[in-house]
């Protein structure tokens, strides 16, 4: 398994922080969006999370 080389930078580095900071964007993204329901597929953003991550979960949580 590969060493993650940029924990800490893009995203936070311990598992508790990484998991609030992935759980904070998805309840940002529980509103619904005129996609909702309506989306088949997600190509998503992967930037690091602090950039795209609100984004990405948007994408995800409306399929």
């Amino acid at each position: 398994m590969r060493k993650p080389v940029v924990s800490g930078m893009f995203y936070k580095s311990g598992e508790d922080g990484l998991k609030k900071e992935v759980d904070n964007a998805f309840e940002a993204a529980r509103e619904k969006s005129e996609y909702s329901g309506k989306t088949i597929a997600v190509v998503s953003p992967h930037a690091g999370y602090i950039y795209s991550g609100k984004t990405a979960a948007a994408a995800i949580a409306s399929v």
